[in-house]
């Protein structure tokens, strides 16, 4: 019951967190989206304002000229990529001007909601229309419009920015949704702008035609997540969020449900087979333990003898690590050597053995890593002087991914006094075993039951009973088949397979049979049948046929499975922990002591709450009746150890009742899952670190374009418009303005280097760049960029030499970019090279890309200081400098961003010092176009 409680109790809590998490990260989510739309919107209300306060100036849409507005509207149309096309709307609903195309088709657009919008009310507020199929170009759009008004302030057009939905749906598909999200942007009157999954269908319907009261609900709370229906039959998390910056704009995510807490499910399932699966093992266990009660008195006196062997035993023992520092002697070692236990973990192992070295001691710890046991002979040097002659055994131990070396020592002469009375009575024993062995056989003989061994289902050992019973000669059935016993092959088969599936585990098979003698009569027998090794088959079984002997058959049994449950207690890893009925603890395993740190010897006869408190009652409460009527069941539970170190703990517990049902014992089982929360913890924090990396990069990129490349724009076009009023003025002042109007011009510019490096860079990674490959002249671009970098060598009064030959080269490239290439290490080579120094530029026609191609390389050298050579190639990755840069800035893109270049066109790019000194930077094009 206490395992049904704590799994649904789990159960609940796990699906609460999974729908609460799921909310968090769906508003998390509106909230990004609903940023995203404030700066779209936001960029294009900017784009259009200028436009709108030029046909203001001038009186109206048709009183502008169209050739000019077209120029401007295209400036403004490349500026903003959220932007399909502008258009400007005669007060008759004409198309007057296109941002697209001069000149402009002559479009009736009278009868469009816009229009007629801000025909009928006088304001200059941008209006959000819903979306329509442009009959320019029959793409969907969003139409955003503004209201032209005439001097008189009467209606004088519209000015019209259409929005691409396409724009938002990349946006969406690059945040890498999870399956089961969908998206929509509303109108705050429920008019869907933009849907994610796509879905042109449900582009300007209403969704506040729905449920309309719900719609309102949740618009006046402004941001929500409530549970709905779907019109499949299931339910779905919908997140309502009202725009932030006041736009009459509304984000609404839905995620699926059964997406939601498709994980929880799994889990639960999980859960669900593990505790059958531990219930299962504790009620094999508990089986085992019950067969066992009557030698448990037994058991208890020799685990005793075993826990004192070490430290009582008259051979010298102790263990060391690698460097021959001994961590544990035994008494012998102390009391021979006449030193502490104490004293002895503070010597090394040659300080004991003094005619052996740390070099000896080095040699033997390789040997140990192959032969694993070595026997050697050396003296133990002792306290008084004295040197003993011992034989020394050296045994290599690994335990905890730590390597020991467990050193068994005794005196030589003890071993030969030894020797001598063991060969005194080699003889007699010989002589003894000869007799039992011939005792046994007359057993085996003199034995009314039929007795056969078996392995590998051939026969190995027959008695007479067993001769006399079937017919068989001993040298008959001996080396043959089981299965001539048995009416045939595939019922041997059969019987077998029972048999091997009760005794492989170590129990014995009892069952009747029809079992056929040598002249095929059949005869009815109760076998017995028990596994010569439990678990291995190949050991063979042993049968007694007749079931006459059923007492000795069962003390056997129980013999069998005694040391098999104590070889279990002893070997496994988990600590095992018994108490009596007044709470004493009775027992304790090595993995208990070694886990908790306590000795046995401290453990043995204390209540279990002296050490822990109340923290042991959910496995052994104060009534242990409570113990015996609940479900087994696996708690996790944190004990401190001998130290006060608090370490968790996964704890099932029982209890053994006597022949009355009385409790006489309960026990525990302790599993150590340190590691495991260690694991769990790193895991988890890994997991939220990357998402986390990924996240602001994602955001990184995305925002880019919103947040630096609108406000550059206007900065620039406001600077122009600056210089160009500023140099048809005479005055000091003006010549000042001017000035500065230069330096905000020249700043916007170079800041908008960087800008576009940063795209082109995110371009490259997404493989979205495109090229205008064609055949051009290489010294004619070459010719450009030295002219586009002409005020900055003329600033550092440097020197260019061009080696252009007499030969023209061309060969298929885009322009454009390698320009970019050879402009971005001209600059470059300008910021390394001193004053009035040099750079050489040179064109060499014959050439070999790294796979053999032919190909033409440029190289540019400079006379600065050169290249780290441990940075010949880390200076082309993405945001890495030189580590001689001191000044000068740069984002380090520029030749990660050439290197993309070039290898997109099949080329190569690298960077070696010139032996005289400087950097020399060599491109290499392909002559055949990839």
């Amino acid at each position: 019951m206490i395992v049904l409680l704590t799994l649904a109790w789990i159960t609940v809590r796990d699906y609460h967190q999974a729908i609460s998490e799921a909310q968090r990260s769906d508003q998390s989510l509106a909230r990004a989206l609903d940023e995203n739309a404030t700066r779209a919107f936001v960029s294009v209300e900017q784009a259009m304002q200028n436009v709108a306060e030029d046909l203001d100036r001038q009186g109206g849409v048709e009183k502008a000229d169209e050739y000019l507005m077209h120029l401007l509207l295209k400036d403004k149309v490349r500026l903003t990529p959220q932007i399909r096309g502008i258009i400007t709307i005669g007060p008759t609903g004409n198309i007057h001007s296109h941002g697209l195309e001069y000149p402009a088709r002559k479009i009736n657009l009278a009868d469009r909601t816009y229009f007629q919008y801000h025909g009928l009310y006088n304001t200059t507020s941008p209006f959000i229309s819903e979306p329509i199929l442009s009959r320019t170009d029959g793409k969907w759009l969003i139409p955003l419009t503004r209201r032209i008004n005439t001097p008189s302030g009467e209606f004088g057009g519209v000015l019209l920015s259409g929005m691409e939905p396409t724009y938002f749906l990349k946006f969406y598909e690059s945040l890498s949704l999870p399956k089961g999200v969908s998206i929509q942007l509303l109108r705050s009157d429920g008019i869907v702008l933009v849907n994610y999954p796509f879905d042109e269908s449900k582009l300007a319907t209403n969704e506040r035609t729905n449920n309309s009261l719900v719609f309102e609900q949740l618009r006046l709370k402004r941001h929500s997540t409530i549970t709905q229906p779907t019109a499949q039959g299931g339910e779905q998390l919908l997140t309502f969020m009202v725009n932030q910056s006041q736009l009459p704009l509304i984000i609404t995510i839905k995620h699926d449900l059964d997406v939601v807490l498709a994980p929880f499910h799994e889990q639960t399932l999980t859960r669900i087979l593990v505790a059958l699966g531990l219930m299962a093992v504790v009620s094999v266990l508990l089986y085992i333990l019950l067969r066992q009660i009557r030698r448990v008195e037994d058991i208890e006196g020799r685990l005793f003898l075993t826990q004192h062997t070490v430290d009582e035993s008259p051979d010298l023992t102790l263990w060391c690590d690698h460097s021959g520092l001994i961590r544990y002697s035994n008494k012998s070692l102390a009391s021979l050597s006449g030193l502490s236990q104490q004293e002895l973990l503070s010597q090394h192992f040659v300080d004991l053995f003094t005619e052996m070295n740390d070099h000896d001691w080095l040699e033997y710890w390789q040997k140990l890593q192959d032969q694993k046991q070595i026997s050697i002979e050396s003296p133990l040097q002792i306290s008084s002087g004295e040197k003993l002659p011992m034989e020394l055994t050296l045994s290599l131990i690994k335990y905890q991914r730590e390597a020991y070396v467990c050193c068994t020592a005794r005196d030589i002469s003890l071993r030969r006094v030894a020797e001598q009375e063991l060969r005194q009575h080699r003889d007699q024993l010989h002589e003894m075993v000869q007799e039992r062995t011939a005792e046994i056989r007359t057993v085996l003989d003199a034995s009314p039951l039929a007795i056969m061994l078996s392995m590998n289902g051939v026969v190995r050992l027959v008695n007479p009973a067993f001769e006399l019973l079937f017919g068989f000669a001993g040298s008959d059935i001996i080396g043959t088949e089981t299965h001539h016993i048995f009416h045939s092959p595939e019922k041997f088969d059969d019987i077998r397979q029972k048999i091997w599936s009760r005794i492989a585990t170590g129990g014995v098979y009892r069952g009747e049979t029809e079992l056929y003698r040598r002249d095929h009569t059949p005869f009815w027998a109760m076998i017995y049948a028990k596994a010569l090794v439990a678990g291995d088959m190949s050991k063979g079984m042993i049968a007694v046929i007749e079931d006459i002997t059923s007492q000795r058959i069962a003390a056997q049994s129980l013999r069998q499975s005694e040391r098999l449950n104590r070889t279990i207690i002893d070997q496994t890893a988990d600590g095992f922990l018994l108490i009596d009925a007044d709470h004493r603890i009775r027992d304790v395993n090595h993995s208990f002591t070694r886990l908790l740190g306590f000795s046995r010897e401290t453990l043995i006869g204390l209540n279990p709450r002296s050490i822990w408190g109340d923290t042991c009652t959910p496995f052994f409460p104060q009534d242990l009746m409570d113990l015996a009527l609940q479900e087994h069941t696996t708690m996790d539970i944190e004990l401190a150890d001998q130290h006060g170190l608090i370490r968790p703990f996964l704890i099932n517990s029982g209890v053994v009742l006597d022949e009355q049902e009385n409790i006489e014992y309960a026990y525990a089982f302790f599993t150590d899952i340190a590691q495991l929360k260690e694991i769990e913890k790193r895991l988890v924090d890994a997991k939220d670190a990357a998402e986390n990396a990924n996240m602001a990069k994602s955001s990184f990129l995305a925002n880019m374009s919103h947040e630096l490349r609108t406000p550059m724009h206007a900065i620039l076009s406001f600077s122009e418009m600056g210089l160009a009023k500023t140099s048809k003025l005479e005055l000091a002042e003006a010549q000042h303005l001017n000035r500065y109007y230069e330096r905000i011009n020249a700043s916007g510019k170079r800041l908008l280097v960087l800008l576009n490096d940063l795209l082109d860079m995110s371009r490259l990674e997404a493989n979205k760049m495109t090229y205008d490959k064609g055949k051009h002249s290489l010294q004619l671009i070459i010719r450009m960029a030295i002219a586009e970098m002409g005020s900055l060598l003329a600033g550092k009064q440097l020197q260019l030499e061009f080696n252009e030959g007499q030969e023209d080269i061309s060969t298929i490239f885009d322009k454009a970019r390698i320009t970019q290439v050879i402009v971005n290490l001209l600059s470059n080579a300008i910021k390394f090279s001193p004053n009035g120094a040099s750079i050489d530029i040179q064109i060499n026609q014959v050439d070999l890309l790294d796979n053999g191609a032919p190909a033409i390389s440029i190289e540019v050298r400079d006379h600065g200081p050169g290249i780290p050579e441990s940075e010949l190639e880390t200076i082309f990755d993405k945001f890495i400098q030189s580590s001689r840069v001191r000044m000068g800035g740069g984002t380090g893109l520029g030749l990660a961003i050439s290197r993309q270049i070039m290898l997109d066109h099949g080329g190569q790019i690298s960077a070696r010092n010139h032996p005289e000194g400087g950097a020399v930077f060599t491109i290499l094009l392909p002559t055949a176009p990839v």
